[in-house]
């Protein structure tokens, strides 16, 4: 199968770290510049959809627009299409490609390059053998759902945002811990295998406890995780983070609205 990339930023890049490994698969991809990447690069789209069988469209919102109406000329019969960007709909795609078109829209996030992205997925041919086969490589590249396009606006808030987040969250146990006076690498890799220990007492007990009950079994009463619990509950930081989300996903239902 030969997957060609329309950009080639982070997105495209991850795609293709978790891909590359992969046998029967060949990459190449066309952008504004040749990036400094160990695969084929062409320098006209035309020359890009001959090579493809699966288009990955891997532009800015605001590129989209100018991207299918180049398509829109070419010969595309048996390719597939497939669409990480965030905002436009597959209904949108259709009015330059022709409903006859297979398109795929996903909401990944750059864990693909280390095949732990959650990424959604839905296309215009439920069960088409050619969409199932694109199902099936996000399976490879961590865990893919298949999920109504009405859902890829909180999908996008909680996982293609999500990462973001919880870097910021983490951010800020780093910034208290300037306090301990350490190197700044130092610092990272205690915060990392904080996580990581975090990460795998969640991932080893969830089959069995509620994530409530993973706190609890954490919490002393009177202790200090108690303290610092009252104090979140007291000042309903959750609620607070849920605004975060909700952020995000008010501006993905905006750009929605603009790209139906």
């Amino acid at each position: 199968m030969k997957h060609g990339f329309i950009g080639f930023g982070n997105l495209a890049k991850a795609v293709y770290q978790g891909l590359k490994e992969e046998e029967g698969m060949e990459f190449a991809y066309f952008a504004r510049n040749r990036k400094e990447v160990d695969i084929p690069f062409f320098e006209r789209i035309d020359q890009l959809v001959s090579f493809a069988d699966v288009i990955w469209l891997v532009v800015k919102p605001q590129d989209l627009a100018g991207i299918l109406d180049q398509l829109k000329e070419k010969e595309l019969t048996g390719k597939t299409i497939v669409s990480p960007v965030a905002g436009k709909s597959i209904a949108y795609m259709e009015r330059y490609l022709g409903e006859e078109q297979l398109i795929v829209r996903i909401m990944p996030n750059l864990a693909m390059a280390y095949r732990k992205s959650v990424t959604a997925f839905t296309t215009n041919r439920p069960g088409n053998r050619q969409a199932m086969q694109i199902f099936d490589i996000l399976g490879k590249l961590g865990k893919a759902v298949e999920l109504e396009e009405s859902g890829f606006d909180l999908f996008t808030s909680v996982f293609g945002s999500g990462p973001a987040f919880i870097l910021s969250f983490i951010q800020i146990f780093k910034d208290k811990m300037q306090e301990f006076s350490l190197p700044g690498p130092l610092l990272d890799e205690l915060l990392l295998e904080l996580t990581q220990g975090t990460t795998l007492y969640f991932a080893q007990n969830q089959k069995d406890y509620s994530i409530e009950e993973l706190i609890r079994n954490i919490t002393s009463k009177g202790g200090t995780t108690q303290a610092g619990l009252e104090y979140f509950r007291t000042h309903k930081i959750g609620k607070h983070f849920e605004g975060v989300l909700d952020a995000a996903r008010k501006r993905s239902e905006e750009m929605s609205r603009n790209g139906n």
